[in-house]
């Protein structure tokens, strides 16, 4: 399948959901230390934002990805998303430079976000994980670069939506959201950083 195919608005209605047995499983404790991604190295994990811990750091692999908002004054420009949990039916991402000019981070006013760009697209829980399995960044890249082309900065969640990323700094990504309560917006995702 290309790219292109999965460029197309996602769904309306309910998506395919992924099944318990696909859920991305990490074998450590994350750290809470910052630890910026290294070039060339793909990372799957799972991770769960809530209302108290939405921000999302596109870090290594073992470093935690659910931040609190008073995390961003020490992640600087590796701050990419922001979590909205709503209800049990959906909910909604942003980039943390889009929170920032809206005010979320008054106390960190001069923080210097990086631009992050995101964008949902018409792609299967199965394709998801066999980028993941196959590490696929090349076309990882692909489909990142071709979806956020349009630089959009805030997506509707459903559970089973795939959402692409891209960052200025050359991170690629993709997640897929596998539950969502009014507290809680859980995600499978991978990311790559390329030069």
């Amino acid at each position: 399948m290309t790219s292109s195919s999965f460029l197309a608005s996602a769904p309306t209605t309910a998506l395919q959901t992924p099944s318990s047995k696909h859920r991305l499983v990490l074998g450590w404790t994350p750290t809470q230390e910052v630890i910026p991604a290294v070039p060339g190295e793909f990372y799957a994990y799972p991770a769960d934002f809530t209302k108290t811990h939405p921000l999302y750091p596109l870090l290594k692999c073992k470093s935690n990805k659910a931040r609190a908002i008073s995390d961003a004054a020490g992640l600087g420009s590796e701050a990419n998303l922001v979590f909205h949990p709503d209800t049990a039916q959906w909910a909604r991402v942003s980039t943390a430079k889009i929170e920032l000019a809206h005010g979320l981070f008054r106390a960190i006013a001069s923080q210097p976000f990086g631009d992050t760009w995101i964008k949902a697209i018409n792609m299967s829980p199965d394709e998801f994980y066999g980028i993941c399995q196959r590490r696929d960044a090349a076309s990882l890249k692909e489909i990142c670069q071709e979806a956020c082309a349009q630089h959009e900065v805030h997506a509707d969640l459903q559970r089973g939506t795939v959402v692409a990323m891209m960052t200025d700094g050359g991170k690629y990504g993709l997640f897929l959201v596998t539950e969502l309560t009014p507290e809680l917006v859980a995600i499978d995702a991978c990311h790559v950083l390329l030069p």
